[in-house]
């Protein structure tokens, strides 16, 4: 009996994360723009664009708060909500200090899930310099962290529990990553840049110590999307991918997301294929200031 809620206990976990990481990687999934010549020239150009400078017109804007939820059939199993909270300087580096919570909902069986993400991204290029996140366990806190130190040519990557030091790895880089956080706002830029072209993107990612990358496609086709947060349609762009990797309890695959068809960038909603189904992940909630989404013309 005890091995049954074990075994019951590790599939909602995987469920819950595997959507978290849906989300991430689907406007996103997840945690972990690249397509060798391609990426050079978008990001050439986002670069003349002067997105990197992180004006008054870009995606990534101060106290933006998203709030998503999960689903799992016809249970709803828990919520990530993504905030902007500003400009710093990290590490001599000019950055966004980004965080994402996650939780589950109460009622679910076996199942206390809630984590921290905060991850600090080059301003000039949402590229991630440092992340890290704790993460609730019965016996108390597991934290992780990561320095990425691109000019050294190398990343620290450490594990604590409860303030007692487990793990310290040392790992060459090859190149500037993204990680769960920077990736979704990374994303964004790069979907405004597009302009609603169907482009292919092949995007550097790090989970932990894993160097890997998500391959998607985006402005795959403009449809209605619906969502929690708003009663009608939004109008938005199609996308799909691969997650190239295997992270928190199995996250990998391929996924589909909508993104709002404006220069918000919105993500909307995401779908992710796991072991037992299918995860939705659903906007619920948005604080962005002056942001009005556009309205399906197909409703």
């Amino acid at each position: 009996m005890r091995l049954k809620k074990q075994n019951m206990k590790r599939r909602i976990i995987r469920i819950f994360s595997m959507t978290t990481a849906a989300l991430v990687v689907s406007v996103l999934v997840l945690r972990s723009v690249y397509a060798i010549s391609l990426f050079h020239g978008v990001t050439d150009k986002m670069e003349n664009s002067g997105w990197v400078r992180a004006n008054s017109d870009s995606v990534v804007q101060t106290g933006e708060e998203l709030t998503y939820e999960a689903s799992y059939l016809i249970f709803k199993i828990g919520a990530v909500k993504f905030h902007v909270l500003g400009r710093t300087v990290y590490d001599s580096i000019p950055a966004y200090e980004l965080r994402a919570e996650i939780d589950s909902y109460s009622g679910i069986p076996f199942v206390n899930l809630h984590a921290i993400y905060i991850t600090y991204a080059d301003a000039r290029t949402l590229m991630c310099i440092f992340t890290s996140n704790s993460q609730k366990e019965r016996d108390g806190w597991l934290y992780t962290s990561c320095n990425l130190h691109y000019a050294k040519g190398k990343a620290d990557w450490q594990q604590s529990k409860n303030g007692i030091l487990m793990k310290d790895v040392e790992y060459p880089l090859d190149k500037d990553y993204t990680d769960g956080l920077s990736f979704f706002y990374y994303l964004r830029e790069a979907s405004k840049t597009a302009d609603g072209r169907r482009t292919k993107m092949t995007i550097p990612i790090v989970v932990d110590t894993v160097r890997s990358s998500v391959v998607l496609t985006i402005n795959e086709k403009k449809e209605p999307c619906n969502v929690t947060a708003y009663k009608f349609p939004i109008e938005a762009y199609r996308m799909s991918g691969h997650i190239n990797f295997t992270g928190f309890f199995g996250v990998t695959g391929g996924f589909t997301g909508w993104i709002s068809a404006d220069s918000a960038e919105v993500p909307l909603k995401g779908d992710v294929n796991v072991i037992l189904g299918s995860v939705v992940v659903k906007l619920k909630d948005v604080k962005r200031n002056g942001w009005i989404p556009p309205r399906s013309k197909d409703e």
